[in-house]
This record gives C-alpha cells, sequence and structure tokens, in this order.
C-alpha cells in the first residue's frame, strides 16, 4: 500500500495547494523560458521538492522520466565530492523523448561551504540542457553568491481551510468514515 502522502502528492502545478502566487509565477517562467535556478524556501510540508518536480518535469514539456530528474539529498550528501559527481553528470543529456536535466538539491541548507563554491559556476552557466533547484526550509543558510544567481520562491504554511478539503477529499476517495471533528485535529 502506498502512503497517502505519496499517494496523493500533486504531479501538476493545478494540484499545488496554497501556493497561487509561486504556481503563477512558475507557469509564466516555463511558458517564457526563463530560468535555470531556483531555490524554494518554506516551512517544512509546504510543497518545496513538489513543486520542483513539477517544474522539471514542465520543462522536459512534460516528458519528464527519471532520466530527466535527479534527486540530491545533502543531508546525507553534503560535501564537494558529490557534488562535483553530480555536475559531471549534467554534461550529458538525458535518453528519451526530452534531453533535459532537472538537479534538485534537497535540504540545501546542509551542503559545505566547499561544496557551494563547487556550484558557482556549474549554476551560472548552466549547459542549456540543464535546470537546477534548490530546496532548504533555511535560506539564511546558502551564500548571497548563490542565491543571485537563482530565482527565489518563497512558500508559505498551506492554510489550514484547504488541508481540511483535501484530507475530506482524501478520505471519500479512500472510503474511509471519518468525523470532521477528526479530520480538524488532524489539520
Amino acid at each position: 500500500m502506498t502512503a497517502f502522502h505519496v499517494k496523493y502528492r500533486p504531479e501538476r502545478f493545478e494540484d499545488v495547494l496554497g501556493q497561487d502566487a509561486v504556481v503563477k509565477s512558475l507557469k509564466n517562467i516555463v511558458k517564457d523560458k526563463r530560468g535555470k535556478t531556483f531555490i524554494f524556501t518554506g516551512p517544512s510540508g509546504t510543497g518545496k521538492t513538489t513543486l520542483a518536480r513539477i517544474l522539471a518535469n514542465e520543462f522536459a514539456g512534460g516528458e519528464g522520466t527519471i532520466a530527466n530528474l535527479e534527486e540530491f539529498d545533502a543531508a546525507t550528501n553534503s560535501g564537494a565530492d558529490a557534488v562535483r559527481a553530480v555536475v559531471g553528470r549534467t554534461h550529458y543529456r538525458a535518453i528519451g523523448a526530452s534531453p533535459v536535466k532537472a538537479i534538485i538539491v534537497d535540504e540545501a541548507h546542509r551542503l559545505s561551504a566547499t561544496a557551494w563554491t563547487t556550484l558557482l559556476k556549474p549554476i551560472e552557466e548552466p549547459p542549456k540542457h540543464v535546470y537546477w533547484m534548490f530546496c532548504t526550509t533555511e535560506a539564511s543558510k546558502i551564500p548571497k553568491t548563490i542565491q543571485t544567481r537563482c530565482l527565489r520562491y518563497d512558500l508559505k504554511e498551506v492554510p489550514e481551510e484547504a488541508i481540511f478539503l483535501l484530507l475530506e477529499k482524501v478520505c471519500k476517495k479512500e472510503q474511509l468514515d471519518i468525523t470532521d471533528d477528526i479530520l480538524e485535529a488532524i489539520t
């Protein structure tokens, strides 16, 4: 059985809750083919990594596969050598319907100072087919030299009403009989 937070994770911009301004801006970025490097910041559970995945798929023309997306966990791979290995893989286009490669660096604030220095040139002048997305709960720990090279999106807490409505929808779809009192306690 798939966990509900995975099963019901948004896969399209239209499915994202509580981040209307960010979604609108990202749609325009894709439409206008602007931007190569992004920072998604905000509290846990606001959709940073989810939005990065959706954006990556949009840049891949809706044809995103595992070949187009590399997720890099900076919490466990914070050093420069690990970053150099990722950068090395960006020189090759993805195989499949789209040549786009998107690198999502999750928990980006955990990267070492040397790792960030290693990223300066690759994110300033990425190959045409490469996009970088940094997700963090602590934007202040990302060096200014990196921040100035990225488009930054500050996500806010998702309103409780939106969470409640989503929980109702999931309960109905999963045929779960849960009272509103319990749903309110969850939100």
